[in-house]
């Protein structure tokens, strides 16, 4: 079901907030902040970025709702595209020009050019090709042009006049150059090698959460097995002291019958014998009960 603007809750607007604060922090497109929360939402995503921008706004005029809802604003600045002017795409365009005669790349001439900053090479790059389709799509299109009105005297002298006052540069050739390829094979490998180190260090985190994991079960284990020992050695001195009681209780007893067999007066032996089975019996039912 499609949300409508005024469904946004004040929750909401807080989650997409910090949604898009904490994205920022881990240097991530704001793009990504927007998918991920209208997966979330359930709304469209073209939707949650015009509703952030058209708050954002809001936001910026009203520092109150800025106070009430907790936001950093200065995690928040909308980036703004920066043009060249035509005095600079035309200084650049002939520095790379110069560059590329010495036998520079388009990239390693664009690279020079912004000083060793990589955002200012890439506006560079990006200005030049266009540059250089635009000249190529004119040159393509004037050559179309003889072929259909070669014919017309009227129409060549005047697209002759047309020319007289037009500034060609001249067509470089499109084919790559060897020193090109290899910056492409170059950026492709530190790319393959920068998703492989992440991968590898995702990787690892894995390993590692699983062995906590392992460590907190075998330490559960260890201090199971630590009270059963401990349950058992206690009941091993108990039975210990029992057996050291009944040893003693046989060592008397076998005293007694000693005794018993030394006495020469018949009645008395057998009174004697007589008392020490009695003990002897209670002592065995005494034994079975417990």
């Amino acid at each position: 079901m499609k949300k409508s603007e005024n469904a946004w809750k004040e929750q909401d607007i807080f989650d997409l907030f910090k949604l898009v604060e904490n994205n920022r922090r881990e240097n991530k497109a704001l793009v990504k902040a927007f998918e991920k929360y209208a997966k979330i939402s359930g709304r469209k995503k073209n939707s949650v970025r015009n509703f952030y921008y058209k708050k954002l706004k809001e936001f910026e005029q009203d520092t109150e709702s800025v106070k009430k809802y907790k936001i950093n604003l200065s995690v928040h600045t909308k980036n703004e595209q920066k043009f060249f002017t035509p005095e600079e795409a035309e200084l650049s365009i002939r520095k790379i020009e110069d560059l590329l005669k010495k036998g520079y790349s388009v990239r390693k001439a664009c690279y020079e050019v912004a000083s060793g900053d990589v955002k200012q090479m890439l506006r560079l790059q990006n200005k030049f090709r266009s540059t250089k389709q635009k000249i190529s799509d004119y040159l393509s299109l004037d050559k179309s042009n003889k072929r259909t009105f070669s014919g017309d005297s009227k129409t060549s002298n005047s697209n002759n006049d047309n020319k007289s006052n037009l500034l060609i540069m001249p067509n470089t050739k499109t084919v790559l150059t060897d020193s090109e390829i290899n910056s492409l094979f170059m950026g492709l490998v530190k790319l393959v090698k920068k998703v492989a180190k992440e991968q590898c260090d995702l990787d690892l985190i894995n390993q590692m959460q699983s062995a906590n994991a392992e460590l907190r079960r075998s330490i559960k284990s260890l201090a199971d097995k630590e009270r059963e020992i401990k349950y058992f050695r206690k009941k091993f001195d108990l039975l210990t002291n029992e057996k050291t009681k009944l040893k003693e209780e046989l060592n008397c007893l076998r005293s007694q019958n000693a005794e018993l067999l030394k006495i020469d007066d018949s009645p008395i032996k057998f009174n004697k014998l007589k008392n020490y089975i009695d003990k002897l019996g209670k002592k065995t039912k005494a034994k079975e009960t417990t």
